[in-house]
């Protein structure tokens, strides 16, 4: 009985904090670690453990701050604080304990790494979660979360100047919130709209956001084919490979959004833009070990 109850505890702080959104924000500093160190060290333990606890104080803020939106929306109302699983004091106190720890770890990696940590939690609790309720542009904000964890891991590593490696790696990791983004509004628009988030959903069409998404899928999977022809920054091995995949993904991608239909297809294509992340995150960190 009391490992049961432990378990759903457990289950209730992983919804709290995300936990997989949070493993992904941690794993895309440490290959920006990789970029620039090539290599495992101790510093790579205060990356991955300061990261990924401002990433899950961070998200505990944001449940805390959108805990009456969150009880709207049919995507969100089985987060702990709509179900009253927990309650808003606690999540904001171990949302501050959490945040506390993540910058303490940074620190051990230089004051420029943690002011970077900060710096996303702001850009993401302040800024982001504001203006979702002002303005769809919102959007760019909340891309830019997505570009800042490789750079601390980049500096983190002991990284002074950029690399033509780690810019094209965060500049990748922001063309590509985009996208995942407005993914989630077609499924979702209705209940963003129910809970006053501002979307420009209602003033174009569905078609139109689909070929919006497949232009800036092609773009931003374009900008990754330039640098496998340049050779400026993937070995041999990994243009091999990175090639057809690219071609391979946009296929089937064009095809979820354009040859069929329903909430099936979308989640679908939301599956696919993610596993595709994950996949350029892991060849650049292959790229930099090799």
């Amino acid at each position: 009985m009391n490992s049961l109850k432990t378990l759903q505890e457990l289950k209730i702080y992983a919804n709290l904090i995300r936990f997989r959104l949070s493993a992904a924000v941690a794993l895309s500093a440490v290959t920006g670690f990789f970029i620039f160190a090539g290599q495992v060290n101790m510093s790579l333990f205060f990356v991955i453990s300061g990261v990924f606890l401002l990433a899950s104080g961070a998200s505990a803020l944001n449940q805390f701050d959108e805990r009456d939106q969150d009880l709207i929306m049919g995507r969100t109302r089985n987060r702990p604080l709509p179900l009253g699983t927990m309650k808003p004091p606690q999540a904001l106190l171990l949302s501050l304990v959490l945040l506390l720890a993540g910058t303490l770890l940074l620190m051990k990696l230089g004051t420029l790494t943690a002011c970077l940590g900060l710096l996303n939690v702001l850009l993401y609790n302040l800024v982001y979660t504001r203006l979702k309720r002002i303005t769809p542009l919102a959007i760019l904000p909340g891309a830019a979360v997505g570009a800042v964890p490789p750079l601390i891991g980049y500096f983190g590593a002991g990284g002074t100047s950029f690399q033509t490696e780690i810019l094209l790696y965060s500049a990748f990791m922001f063309l590509w919130q985009l996208p995942h983004f407005w993914l989630i509004l077609v499924k979702y628009r209705d209940e963003y709209q129910k809970a006053g988030f501002k979307t420009f959903s209602y003033q174009i069409t569905e078609t139109h956001i689909r070929h919006l998404i497949f232009g800036w899928v092609l773009a931003s999977t374009a900008l990754l084919l330039a640098f496998c022809i340049s050779g400026l920054v993937f070995k041999p091995f990994i243009n091999a490979l990175l090639i057809p995949v690219n071609g391979v993904f946009i296929l089937f991608f064009y095809r979820l959004l354009f040859q069929q239909s329903g909430n099936r297809s979308i989640r679908i294509a939301y599956i696919m833009v993610n596993a595709f992340g994950l996949l350029i995150m892991a060849l650049f960190a292959i790229n930099a070990l090799l």
